[in-house]
């Protein structure tokens, strides 16, 4: 009995293993694949089916074959595992969008983006389930109202990509970061609802007021405590970075320990039953704030590629798997056109707290300029549900407590809610655009505007997080804020910024040059930079002690436009000098070297 045991378990093993290996090699063809038919329609300008649409569309095609051709009863090999969905696919995509989120237009909008993430939410959830549950007990289907809840709480995540992907450069900054702000948080608020709500489905647990209004408040801790772990670990980062120096290959050091401290930000929020989904969302923001300047050149780039494949690839599998989840769980899925159908109408009637949240923020006062009902429309049309929603719904399947028949149902009217808005609401995007007459969805050249669109599926969210405030946002920043908001700028610049950070000097000069150039200026300047008994610079010497290729141009050029003097005539040289100047006051040139080159002209030969 016991070898036969032993021998079935060895076999389950093996085979899971060789479902994996399958799942591997499906992903990555139709990955390729997908990338190709997205590439030929962007070549033909056509704008009304993204990348999610077409992810999905090939996922639901496979699916199809797959289970036409019968390789798997149950179908197994293409199933979403939760567990993949939250530990490898999900961290990537949050931490992206922390870390080259644009910080400016994020934090002047973010009494507005917290109360429609929020306040949204909350909103959210209690219409759609409220009207849910009353339909449900029109049409015999009975849910209860917590089952209700749970339903209401996972399709209230929205993931706007596609109405984000087709924005121009030309749309308001302000109108972008409202949709994605909202987003980017809101997607953590549905988590921790729907953890609060299944909470419930233990029939000795009752939802009475005091029990609510404790778990409404263990919910803001939760929120609070998973935003401190994540700053926790960015500060931590970013103080290593500031102190230790890694003579051996920098750049491979400080992308590793960025990704390793990442990741365990996300880790640890979990181990303390806390939320890592908004752990490693402030610990990006934190990054990008705190560790930017400690970090070389090199690092940067090679941070911004790395977390730009990890997030692109892990966006592909989602939405590959959105689309074989419609046939993926034959055997659980339960699908209702009238489910379906109501709870769009739900989801649309759900998202009228967009307009009462921005109708009263137009009426604060240093609110800003206000938000126009054209834009308010888009905002409410934005709400297309994606992947946080189908990973909930796929977590509720598992679910011990909850009747078979109601996971079924909840999943299959999610998946197709998903779907739904993706493919439908996405592809009416472009006649959306046009009808508000917010901006061009197609420009008059024919070609699509590669601006705010191309920074959220093509390079993503935006690079401002990447890039150094200029003073004229940061006064932008300050300008017309809450005294709260302006006490706390302060004491960020004051001293919690030059305690964590290599803080920008007066000419802006932060990076620091690597740290073999960084040794070599400073032990050996006669050598690596100064003019030699022969009056010629040391050059190989110099390209050793630079590690950036514009400075050491920089440095070359003002070091020959010395030793030529001699050669040139008269009248040549005052253009000569105005090409010194240029060269000097070229504002990226660190201070280190900018002097350097200074003193070099110095002790030229006149």
């Amino acid at each position: 009995m016991t070898n036969s045991s032993a021998v079935a378990a060895e076999h389950s093993a093996e085979e899971a293993q060789h479902f994996l290996f399958i799942r591997a090699c499906l992903m990555l063809g139709l990955i390729v694949i997908s990338m190709n038919i997205v590439g030929f329609l962007k070549k033909k300008n056509f704008h009304y089916l993204s990348e999610s649409a077409v992810l999905i569309l090939v996922g639901l095609l496979v699916g199809l074959i797959w289970s036409l051709l019968s390789f798997d009863a149950e179908n197994n090999a293409i199933q979403l595992s939760s567990k993949f969905f939250y530990m490898v696919l999900l961290p990537p995509i949050i931490f992206e969008g922390g870390y080259t989120l644009q910080r400016v237009a994020f934090f002047k909008n973010i009494l507005v983006i917290i109360a429609l993430a929020f306040l949204g939410a909350v909103y959210s959830t209690f219409i759609c389930s409220t009207l849910m549950y009353f339909f449900s007990r029109v049409t015999n289907y009975n849910w209860s109202f917590i089952e209700s809840l749970v339903f209401g709480s996972l399709i209230s995540s929205t993931d706007p990509v596609t109405v984000l992907s087709l924005l121009p450069s030309s749309v308001d900054k302000r109108l972008y970061m409202i949709i994605f702000g909202e987003s980017a948080l809101n997607d953590a608020v549905s988590i921790i609802l729907y953890r609060f709500f299944t909470g419930f489905a233990d029939p000795t647990v009752r939802l009475d007021f005091l029990p609510f209004v404790l778990s409404i408040l263990t919910s803001a801790a939760v929120f609070l405590g998973s935003t401190l772990v994540g700053l926790a670990m960015a500060w931590t980062f970013a103080k290593i970075t500031k102190h230790v120096k890694m003579v051996h290959e920098p750049a491979v050091y400080e992308t590793v320990m960025l990704f390793v401290f990442a990741y365990s930000s996300y880790l640890l929020a979990e181990i303390l039953e806390l939320t890592g989904i908004i752990s490693i969302f402030f610990c990006g923001i934190g990054m990008a704030h705190y560790a930017h300047h400690n970090l070389e050149e090199e690092s940067l780039t090679g941070v911004r590629i790395t977390l730009r494949f990890l997030s692109f690839m892990s966006e592909c599998f989602i939405f590959l798997y959105l689309g074989l989840g419609l046939l993926s769980f034959k055997s659980k899925t339960v699908y209702n056109p009238s489910l379906v159908i109501f709870a769009c109408l739900s989801i649309l009637i759900s998202r009228t707290h967009v307009f009462l949240i921005l109708s009263t923020a137009n009426f604060i006062p240093k609110h800003g300029k206000p938000v126009p009902w054209n834009q308010q429309i888009l905002v409410w049309f934005s709400g297309l549900r994606g992947a946080v929603a189908f990973a909930l719904a796929v977590t509720f399947l598992e679910h011990p407590i909850f009747a078979e028949v109601v996971k079924g149902q909840i999943f299959g009217t999610t998946v197709m809610v998903v779907v739904i808005t993706v493919l439908v609401l996405g592809g009416l995007t472009p006649y959306m655009l046009k009808w508000l007459k917010i901006v061009s969805a197609i420009p008059a050249g024919g070609e699509e505007d590669h601006g705010a669109g191309e920074t959220h599926e093509s390079g993503k969210k935006g690079t401002e997080g990447y890039a150094e405030l200029k003073d004229e946002e940061e006064a932008e920043l300050v300008a017309g804020e809450a005294p709260l908001f302006e006490w706390l700028h302060r004491m960020d610049e004051k001293y919690i910024r030059p305690f964590f950070t290599n803080v920008p000097d007066k000419h802006g000069n932060t990076r620091r040059v690597s740290t073999t150039s960084h040794r070599s200026i400073t032990s050996h300047p006669s050598a690596a930079i100064l003019p030699q008994s022969s009056h010629r610079f040391d050059f190989s010497a110099t390209h050793r002690a630079l590690s950036m290729p514009s400075q050491v141009d920089i440095v070359t050029e003002v070091a020959n436009s010395f030793l030529k003097k001699d050669a040139i005539k008269e009248e040549e040289e005052a253009e000569l000098n105005v090409q010194r100047s240029n060269a000097l006051s070229y504002d990226g040139m660190d201070s280190l070297v900018k002097n350097a080159a200074m003193e070099a002209i110095e002790l030229s030969p006149r």
